[in-house]
This record gives C-alpha cells, structure tokens and sequence, in this order.
C-alpha cells in the first residue's frame, strides 16, 4: 500500500517526484474510501475535521502568504503546492491510514486496475 500511496521508497526529488505523480491516484483513493459504507462514519469525521483545519490554514496563508517568488520555477507553483501537498494530503493520509486496510486494499487494487 505504501509504494501506490507514496511512489516507493526513495530520497529527495525523486520521491517527491513520486508523490506528485500519485497524487489522483490518492485523492481518487480518498474519495472511494469516503464514499463506501464499510467505513465507520467517525473515520470520516476524522477526514472531514482534518479538511476543515485545513481550510482554515489555507485561508490564513493567502491572507500572508510564505512566497517563494525569489525561486525561479518553484516561486509559480509554490501556492498550487502548499495547497495541494501541505493542506490536502496531512488529512487524507491519516483518514487512509485510519481506515480499515481490507478495504482500502481492495479500492487501491481497484484504481490500479483502472476500474
């Protein structure tokens, strides 16, 4: 389950190269678990709470945003990247790790199939 989450062991760039190419797998991944009965709906309490602290941290930083515009590529995507990485993944990975692992193995064979 850890390498389709999170590309596989690896260090530096590539791993976050990793993540980054996973990442509708693991939003699609989410989802799926959200949706299905067989999660106990204070697991997705968990999701749910974590999105809304998250929110709340998003909203803070376009207040005052951290800018990294000084950096030639990095300072174009750093919004897209603390909204995606920084405020989604934190919440969604524990509501994951959370969930009972049958299930979240049968819907990862699932999108790894295609279906």
């Amino acid at each position: 389950m850890n390498s389709f989450l999170f590309g596989g062991k690896g260090r530096g760039a590539f791993r976050f190269l990793r993540i980054f190419l996973h990442f509708p797998n693991f939003v699609r991944l989410t989802w799926r678990l959200f949706g299905d009965e067989r999660v106990p709906i204070y697991r997705k309490a968990i999701l749910v709470l974590a999105e809304l602290v998250a929110v709340a941290f998003a909203i803070a930083y376009f207040v005052n945003p951290l800018d990294f515009d000084f950096l030639p590529i990095f300072g174009r995507i750093d919004d897209i990247v603390v909204g995606c990485v920084v405020i989604l993944v934190p919440g969604a990975w524990f509501f994951i790790r959370s969930c009972p692992e049958p299930v979240v193995r049968e819907h990862v064979d699932r999108i790894s199939r295609g279906q």
